[in-house]
């Protein structure tokens, strides 16, 4: 029997497994596929610690977890909306998420972990003080279970943690890493465009001054009159990226985290609890601090100290972004955003790049409760929109 079978091993799941065997727990990991982040579809960009506001115990762990695998520094951000340019001096990372995974679980090897691949999660039953595991290869029993397995968590849904989420509240992204000059290599561009990326935006994050990941994206409620290869071949044009892209895409959640994350001894974490921010789709950074929460929180009253660690300091950040979004898509759909954009302050764009409460708060707070009350919206919940 173990103390804590974690399914999928991802930035989350890696990170998780990592935190639990420094401190003695006897882990099993499994991972569907063959091998761990095979299925790297993500902008592999995390926030500097120091830019986070978390306690120096939270943020040391952050930082020595991703610290070994950062690529290339990037200093400042840009917001590129109709004709406007926004800059925020802002620092961050672009990381190897393949090489961090991987390396991360070794270590966890190395150290103790059970790390199964190619085992793919059934269900689970809840059994006399245990729950049993039931996957592709076998049974298993442990004190908990840990659902790491990104959006759509299977876990979520055996444990009745699964819940229902609109259209609107749902992204696609598709990305590509491409040679590129960039002007300014220390920059992350991001390029607010309703044709480009309806309801998200496209991006372009550094990863050394030749390299770059490019992207966008575009939100499920939008997705009818987006063709996603015509919209990554006029990007590539634009940038003048002579390549043709890969399509590879990936849901993101951008409603919020989930009303319920723990159920008897059943524990969601990242993507599978939707552990993203709304604004900006960042979530491998809430993901890494949430395994991190979860690896302190798994003695005395478990699911009570995860639920009041995430609810201090995961939900804040999430809300806040929800916030943004709402804000923005009130502009973008009622067209205000297009006549108004040459009026944005520069420190109202900074707070929602840096995805800050500031002095705008209460204007941005006014206009996203504009966009819940005109119900703008659309209509269908996943998957069946």
């Amino acid at each position: 029997m173990y103390d804590v079978i974690i399914v999928g091993a991802g930035p989350s799941g890696a990170a998780l497994s990592y935190f639990l065997v420094k401190k003695g727990f006897n882990v099993l990991t499994l991972e569907r596929d063959p091998k761990p982040a095979t299925r790297v579809i993500c902008g592999e960009y995390l926030p500097d610690p120091d830019s986070l506001g978390m306690p120096k115990d939270i943020s040391k762990a952050y930082w020595e977890f991703f610290r070994p695998f950062i690529v290339h520094r990037i200093k400042r951000i840009s917001m590129e909306i109709e004709n406007r340019r926004f800059t925020t001096e802002y620092i961050g990372y672009s990381i190897d998420r393949a090489n961090m995974i991987r390396k991360r679980l070794m270590e966890s090897v190395e150290n103790g972990l059970s790390l199964s691949t190619k085992e793919a999660f059934l269900t689970a039953k809840l059994g006399d003080g245990c729950i049993k595991v039931i996957t592709s290869k076998g049974e298993y029993r442990t004190k908990f279970l840990v659902g790491a397995d990104g959006f759509g968590s299977k876990v979520a849904r055996s444990s009745g943690l699964h819940n229902v989420i609109k259209c609107d509240d749902l992204a696609l992204a598709f990305t590509n890493e491409v040679n590129l000059d960039l002007p300014d290599p220390e920059e992350m561009r991001l390029i607010i465009n309703e044709e480009l990326a309806p309801g998200t935006y496209a991006w372009v994050i550094p990863r050394s001054p030749s390299r770059a990941n490019v992207g966008l994206g575009v939100r499920l409620s939008m997705k009818r009159s987006f063709n996603p290869v015509r919209a990554m071949k006029k990007f590539f044009k634009e940038l003048k990226i002579k390549k043709e892209p890969i399509l590879r895409g990936r849901y993101v959640p951008v409603g919020g985290i989930s009303p319920r994350i723990v159920s008897h001894g059943v524990f969601l974490l990242g993507d599978a609890a939707c552990m993203v921010i709304p604004s900006n789709g960042g979530g491998m950074h809430l993901g890494i601090i949430a395994a991190y929460l979860l690896s302190n929180s798994l003695e005395g009253e478990p699911e009570r100290r995860y639920e009041r660690a995430v609810r201090e300091y995961i939900k804040p950040v999430v809300d806040l972004g929800l916030v943004h979004r709402k804000a923005a898509d009130f502009l973008t759909r009622t067209g205000l955003l297009r006549r108004t954009v040459g009026l944005l302050p520069n420190n109202m764009v900074s707070e929602v790049i840096k995805v800050v409460k500031g002095n705008y708060y209460p204007l941005i707070k006014v206009m996203a409760s504009m966009y819940d009350f005109l119900d703008m919206g659309r209509s269908g919940s996943y998957p069946r929109c």
